[in-house]
């Protein structure tokens, strides 16, 4: 009997080793049932459901990876351990997507359908107030592979772009009045480290992401901002797509042709399997250009390794390079842009950049209420322009050319912590999160002008590097920043946040300047010397900045931040020669703040909308104004400037409002900002009251989608009212058109997609529809100087083909 039972346990012992599985139920934040999750153990390959409770069973044995995968929610990794195995049941905790500890402002349902929504307060390890947006890539309309801006951002308010490149390489865009030059004035960041050439003394982005390869991109404009940086812009921060958990291997080849020979292919391969994920994608495009003289070509490489430590504990590194040579057409007087746009009085002009950056993630998930990031940087880059830089009034006297070379050597660690904490009180709780953080940025940048070849091709190489004859210079930094946040949840509706950050800044300046004297008549050099110039400078700035937000409505919010600003010199303001301008040797940092009040939210899933009012004081600013007595422009501390204004963005689903169970989907957007910006205090008593440079008092875009399964079809109109190119507010041209009025303008774009139920998706587009002739930039040097006349009419075609292994 007792042989008969031990044989008995025995099989029963075996049948249990083959058959282990793990059962529990799947929950939210809020301790809710979610249903219908998917499940998938990816060491078996074994796939189920949960129930319409939450519930679930799966066949697992120990150390076997299972995801959990539901839309709204944080994909979710499980390791199974012994005790998982022995449980009856386990519990799984599903964080919704936009983490949030009380009900957040958070449009996810219909993300997929307007392309844009909110940021919640909470996020992973960082904190969103104010003014934020996040644009949903999966389904926006528009030129993708050339990744037109004014289809990128055309649902966000108050952007005024510069639109002089349009291959879509290098994105120049500013918010609220602030100068669109490269993004400058926003801490630009992808998948949240820096992309930018030199935090501190060069804060310009060469390299954009392919719009191809991301998820979305998060901009951050309220007092939470001070977690990123100092920047008057606040946070850009594009997101690449994650890698699949649900296959091994997946495809996406996206291949588009256009006018002037444009040729564009993108393709990416990515899977994960088991713990590990993966992803690498290739970006190569080329084209002649709108313009004579504006060929290009440029390619993008993208790797990243991931691997999950345990299920709370995951490690990421990623690799970025991009490489780009383009020929530069220059600048055009207006009398040449009205006759004839596409001329080219400069075929010798050349830019070339090279970009490489390196990032490492630790993930590490303290618990259910605490979070630790930690990531790592570092880029070795440089650009490089070459050309003739005088005034376009002059011919391009064939001799050798000038030669601008910029490296970039800088690393970077920025730690975080955040805490999700509840407070007890006579009963009552109050909920809230803190987050405390530190960054240390260390730069090397050097930039270097001399005289070039005398030939007409892209040979980036100095006739004496050992003695060049305008700058060379070195330009070490260092920074170390700490900054915390605060989120207190008042009951359901009301929040209350508040922050601040010191930054400890260390720059210098280490090289040489030559002076020259010319004879006025004839232009010959009468003498030169050479100036040596070693300056260190150190600062310490504390910013502060505070915040709240009601919840008036189950769906809507008002809100009202304010937070402190700060800009560093960059060393292009005062070493780098132009022949066109001067550098006033006083010029000093920037500083300021920004005051924002607004109402956003959406009603009953079909109206999405934000409505805001902002001001800001922007102390020193620099820019260029005519420079007394002479015939030059001089960059200077133009004095203290005032930028307030009003924004609307608004987006109806028409056959929404009326029928909330129809497959089809037509809407309306409307994006409006009016920005008054003007000096109220100069050293020059003709700059009061004048507008600052390169805003327009109205910038309206609006457009008309319409969607049915695979189907979409889209067109938009892009408004801007005049501008000044400077702070003496010139209507009139100067005859090397650096300054003077920019016209109003006003572009259309039409884009279709259809999308087939497996494997093929067709795209095709026709950006300024209607062939308008404008410009939205009078460039002071390089890569003018000049009017840079934007794109005529163009027209794309896309083929993608995506392939998955199940």
């Amino acid at each position: 009997m007792i042989r008969y039972s031990l044989i008995l346990f025995i099989g029963f012992l075996s049948f249990g080793i083959r058959a282990q599985s793990i059962s529990g139920t799947i929950q939210d934040e809020s301790k809710t049932s979610i249903p219908s999750v998917k499940i998938q153990n990816l060491t078996n390959k074994k796939y189920t459901r949960a129930d319409l409770d939450g519930k679930f069973k799966i066949k697992a044995k120990l150390n076997d990876s299972v995801f959990f995968i539901a839309y709204g929610y944080d994909t979710t990794l499980i390791i199974v351990s012994a005790e998982d195995i022995i449980r009856t049941t386990i519990p799984v905790l599903l964080n919704t997507t936009i983490q949030e500890i009380a009900a957040a402002n958070v449009i996810s349902k219909r993300l997929a359908d307007f392309d844009v929504g909110f940021l919640p307060p909470i996020k992973g390890v960082q904190i969103y107030t104010g003014t934020n947006a996040v644009i949903e890539l999966s389904k926006l309309s528009g030129a993708k592979s050339s990744a037109n801006p004014r289809e990128i951002f055309a649902k966000i308010p108050g952007l005024n772009i510069w639109e002089s490149d349009g291959s879509g390489v290098q994105l120049g865009i500013g918010g609220r009045g602030l100068s669109p030059n490269r993004a400058a004035n926003f801490n630009t960041r992808q998948n949240g480290y820096d992309i930018s050439a030199d935090a501190l003394g060069y804060p310009e982005s060469y390299y954009t992401p392919p719009l191809e390869a991301l998820k979305s991109i998060e901009i951050i404009r309220g007092s939470a901002s001070l977690q990123f940086g100092t920047q008057f812009g606040g946070l850009l921060n594009f997101i690449i797509r994650e890698a699949p958990t649900s296959t091994l291997f997946e495809l996406t080849s996206r291949n588009t042709v256009g006018v002037y020979n444009y040729l564009g292919t993108f393709n990416r391969i990515t899977g994960t399997n088991n713990r590990f994920f993966y992803q690498a994608y290739h970006q190569y495009k080329r084209g002649d250009g709108y313009r004579d003289n504006s060929k290009f070509n440029q390619q993008q490489i993208f790797g990243q390794v991931g691997y999950h430590l345990t299920d709370k504990i995951k490690i990421k590194l990623e690799y970025t390079h991009m490489d780009y040579l383009a020929k530069q057409a220059g600048g055009l007087t207006d009398t040449k842009f009205n006759q004839d746009p596409t001329q080219s009085l400069r075929d010798r002009n050349w830019f070339n950049v090279n970009w490489n950056i390196l990032a490492l993630h630790y993930d590490y998930e303290i618990g259910g209420s605490s979070n630790l990031n930690i990531r790592t940087f570092g880029m070795i880059s440089q650009r490089q322009s070459l050309g003739f830089l005088g005034k376009i009034t002059q011919a391009d006297d064939n001799e050798a050319r000038e030669m601008i070379s910029g490296d970039f050597r800088n690393l970077g660690i920025e730690a975080r912590y955040l805490k999700k904490y509840t407070l007890k009180n006579d009963g009552s709780k109050l909920k809230g999160a803190f987050l405390i953080g530190s960054r240390y940025y260390q730069g090397n940048s050097t930039a270097k002008q001399g005289l070039a070849t005398e030939s007409d091709d892209a040979n980036f190489i100095f006739q004496n590097e050992t003695d060049l004859e305008a700058s060379n210079f070195s330009y070490p930094s260092e920074n170390v920043a700490l900054f915390a946040e605060n989120i207190l949840f008042l009951g359901r509706r009301w929040t209350i946040n508040f922050g601040g950050r010191f930054e400890y800044i260390k720059s210098s300046s280490k090289g040489y300047y030559k002076n020259y004297v010319i004879f006025p008549n004839n232009g010959d050099t009468i003498s030169s010397s050479k100036v040596d110039d070693n300056n260190t400078s150190k600062r310490r700035v504390p910013l502060f900045g505070a915040g709240t937000a009601y919840k008036i409505a189950n769906k809507s919010t008002v809100y009202g931040n304010f937070t402190q600003n700060y800009r560093a010199i960059n060393f292009t303001d005062i070493r780098i020669n132009n022949p066109n301008i001067t550098i006033d040797s006083l010029i000093k940092d920037e500083h300021g703040y920004t005051a924002e009040v607004g109402l956003r939210g959406l009603i009953k899933d079909f109206l999405i909308y934000d409505f805001a009012g902002f001001y800001i004081f922007y102390g020193d600013k620099i820019g260029l104004a005519p420079k007394p007595g002479t015939i030059k422009k001089e960059r200077t501390n133009i004095g203290d400037a005032q930028n307030f204004g009003v924004e609307l963005f608004t987006e109806i689903d028409f056959l929404k409002a009326f029928n909330n169970s129809t497959k089809h989907f037509l809407s309306l957007f409307l994006n409006v900002a009016y920005i008054d910006a003007n000096y109220i205090s100069s050293k020059e008593t003709n700059y009061l009251d004048k507008k600052v440079e390169y805003v327009s008092s109205w910038i309206l875009k609006s457009g008309i989608k319409y969607r049915f399964k695979g189907l979409s079809l889209q067109i938009q109109g892009s408004y801007n009212s005049e501008q000044f190119s400077d702070a003496s507010n010139s209507i009139e041209p100067s005859g090397d058109a650096v300054i003077g009025l920019i016209p109003a303008y006003f572009v259309m774009d039409f884009s279709s997609r259809y999308a087939f139920k497996k494997h093929f998706q067709l795209e095709f587009g026709v950006t300024n529809l209607t062939n308008n002739k404008y410009f939205t930039r009078r460039a002071t040097g390089y890569p003018g100087p000049g009017i840079l006349p934007s794109d005529g009419i163009g027209a794309y075609f896309t083929l993608q083909y995506k392939f998955s292994a199940k």
